[in-house]
């Protein structure tokens, strides 16, 4: 099954463009990994017929619907969503896959740094888009089984 999925995180407040975005891109799936997890949630009123995999984020602290992370799988492929602060992303990633290799998953989607990330380790990708806030997301398309990351900006 061929899949694409928006990734966007570290919006705060900043949504004005991701409208015309998800318009555009036409995604099956959209990761929000927090901070302002609110404007996830508008937008998934917005686009009914989309699925939203949402996170709250550190400045998300009142927000009672949405968890700290997520686990979802798509197709046999294991998906790991946080916003990343708890986690300790801002100084190393060792907790985080720790903790991505304690759970078995493919890959990683996270935010809180607003600095575009991608490696692989282990077997697994993790992936930061940089923030929605600074013009930036991400794409996942998946094809035949393979994870395939881009960094995306509006311009």
């Amino acid at each position: 099954m061929n899949m694409k999925i928006l990734i966007i995180t570290d919006s705060h407040g900043n949504t004005n463009k991701i409208y015309d975005i998800i318009s555009q891109e036409s995604p099956n799936i959209i990761i929000w990994t927090g901070d302002h997890s609110w404007d996830g949630e508008e937008c998934s009123f917005a686009f009914p017929d989309i699925k939203f995999y949402i996170v709250r984020g550190n400045c998300d602290i009142f927000d009672k619907k949405f968890n700290d992370n997520e686990i979802f799988d798509i197709d046999g492929i294991k998906i790991f969503i946080t916003h990343g602060h708890l986690y300790n992303v801002k100084k190393e990633m060792y907790t985080l896959e720790a903790i991505a290799e304690k759970y078995d998953v493919d890959a990683v989607c996270f935010g809180h740094t607003h600095i575009p990330y991608y490696e692989e380790k282990n077997g697994i990708k993790y992936f930061n888009p940089g923030a929605l806030k600074d013009n930036r997301y991400g794409v996942l398309l998946i094809e035949n089984k393979e994870l395939i990351f881009s960094y995306e900006e509006i311009k």
